[in-house]
This record gives structure tokens, C-alpha cells and sequence, in this order.
């Protein structure tokens, strides 16, 4: 790893605005979740194919002075109601996972093809979960159908909500919660006071340059003489709150807590964050 040195500064000043930051204020609500969770892509160990051409895009973007990762277009297909949503924790079954479950289930005899469009089941599991008669295709994961017609969503979700502990017991799955973090309306005010979106494009920047980067360094990038004293986070700060926060920000379990707020005050999702911001815990 390199020291800093006054062209790091230089590089990064060609494409860090701070003014074009301020910006995330004026996102609706899901978008600002939009937004952290394209960078989560940066702190990934490995990337699918896809991933690693949406990062290299992205990368491309906030480079040259474009912060916003996810244009209207594309949050309006992320957003789109007339296909089926997959929420977190939940997989829509594809054909290809249907194909895979097929040919697996063959090989492990749990059914058995007699020619034309005859077949008939091994009786050996014929009531057997799908999850428990493959259960290395399903190590963490159990698989269901969701009878839509016949309950309200409220009657489904506690239906759901009560199988859990008995499902997660039978299969011995205890529930992570080693990053549980707690998220609320402070939390989205802190990304945006703390300037965290910048902080975190800061330190993708130092990590693909391989150069150090330290705390007074980066209050030094994020703060002006045009901000407030009151309002200018300081090293100190920075190291022990700040930074933290940042790369927290940008990991998975954060997000899925975004996600959840969002899921509890669906009514803020198309809010503008400054608005929100202006909700305190209390309320």
C-alpha cells in the first residue's frame, strides 16, 4: 500500500463534488437504497459475471464525476409491479432451478420417467419435502408454494411467521443474527450528515488505487471551509463512528435492514430523504 501524496488528492478532487452529492438528499427513499445497495457490489470477495460488469459500469460512473448509480430507468424496472417481486430471504423458483431440482431428483431416484409423459414417484418419498428428500440442494433453505387465493396477506404472513421456529427446528437453522444492526429514521440521517455515500467511493477509490488513506484525510476531502464548524465531522470522529458507519453501510445485513424499515413504512418509499429526515425515531 502507497502513502497519500498531493496528486491522490488531485485525482480524487477530478471527479469528488461534494454539491453533486448533496444530491441523495433529494432521491426518493427507495432509490436511496437503490444506490447502497449497488456499491455493496465493491465489497464482495468474488462477483458473478454480471456483477463484475455492473461494477467495472459503476466504477466508470463515479469516476467521472456521476455519484448516481441507478438512473430513473432503470429503479422503474427495479421497482416494476407487473412482474413478481423477490423480497430478501425468498427465491422465485426459475426453470433453470426447476430443470436442476428434475434431473437431481432422478439421479437420486425420488422419481422415475416410464416413457411419454408417464411417471410414477418413489413411495419411499412420496409425502417427503422436497427440501428434506434433496437436502443438499436445500442446506439452508426450505421450499414452498404460497396458496394466494385462499387467504388474506395478512392471514399468509402470519401463517409464515409461525412456521418459522418450527421450520428453522426441524431442520437445525438458527437465525443470524451476528450483524443485526438497528436501523431507523437516525440511521438515514446519519448517511446523509455523515456523508457516507462520498466516504465510501472515497475508500473504493483508495482500495483499487492500493494507497492509505487516513481519517484526517478523509475529513479533509468530505469538509470545506464552506461547511458549518458545527456540522464538519473531525478525525476522531470520523475513525470511530464515520468509517465504521460507512462500511457497514455498504454490506449486506445493512441493507437487508434498509430493506426492512422501507418494508415496515412502505408510505416513505417514494418520500424525498430530506423529508424524511425530518422524522425523528419518536414519531
Amino acid at each position: 500500500m502507497k502513502n497519500w501524496s498531493v496528486e491522490h488528492t488531485r485525482e480524487v478532487k477530478k471527479w469528488l463534488d461534494i454539491d453533486t452529492y448533496r444530491g441523495f438528499e433529494e432521491l426518493p427513499l427507495i432509490h436511496l437504497y437503490h444506490e447502497l445497495l449497488a456499491r455493496t457490489l465493491f465489497f464482495k470477495p468474488y462477483h458473478e459475471e454480471f456483477e463484475a460488469e455492473a461494477v467495472r459500469l459503476y466504477i466508470d460512473r463515479i469516476f467521472s464525476g456521476k455519484p448516481f448509480l441507478i438512473t430513473e430507468q432503470h429503479l422503474g424496472y427495479l421497482t416494476r409491479e407487473d412482474t413478481l417481486y423477490q423480497p430478501p430471504h425468498f427465491y422465485l423458483t426459475t426453470t433453470e432451478r426447476l430443470a436442476q431440482l428434475s434431473i437431481v431428483g432422478l439421479r437420486n431416484s425420488l422419481f422415475f420417467w416410464e416413457g411419454g409423459d408417464e411417471y410414477s414417484v418413489n413411495r419411499e418419498f412420496l409425502d417427503s419435502p422436497v427440501s428434506e428428500a434433496l437436502p443438499k440442494l436445500f442446506r439452508d433453505t426450505v421450499m414452498v408454494e404460497i396458496d394466494l387465493a385462499n387467504g388474506t396477506d395478512e392471514e399468509i404472513a402470519e401463517s409464515l411467521k409461525a412456521a418459522l421456529p418450527q421450520w428453522r427446528k426441524v431442520r437445525g437453522i438458527e437465525a443470524d443474527t451476528s450483524d443485526s444492526i438497528r436501523f431507523g429514521y437516525g440511521t438515514i440521517k446519519k448517511i446523509i450528515n455523515y456523508r457516507l455515500i462520498p466516504m465510501i467511493d472515497i475508500l473504493v477509490w483508495s482500495k483499487l488505487h492500493k494507497v492509505r488513506i487516513s481519517e484526517d484525510r478523509l475529513s479533509r476531502l468530505l469538509y470545506t471551509d464552506d461547511d458549518d464548524e458545527i456540522n464538519t465531522r473531525l478525525n476522531h470522529q470520523i475513525r470511530d463512528t464515520d468509517k465504521p458507519l460507512a462500511l457497514k453501510a455498504a454490506s449486506i445485513p445493512f441493507i437487508r435492514q434498509f430493506h426492512l424499515f422501507i418494508n415496515k413504512n412502505s408510505h416513505l418509499k417514494k418520500i424525498r430523504v430530506s423529508e424524511v429526515m425530518k422524522i425523528s425515531d419518536s414519531d
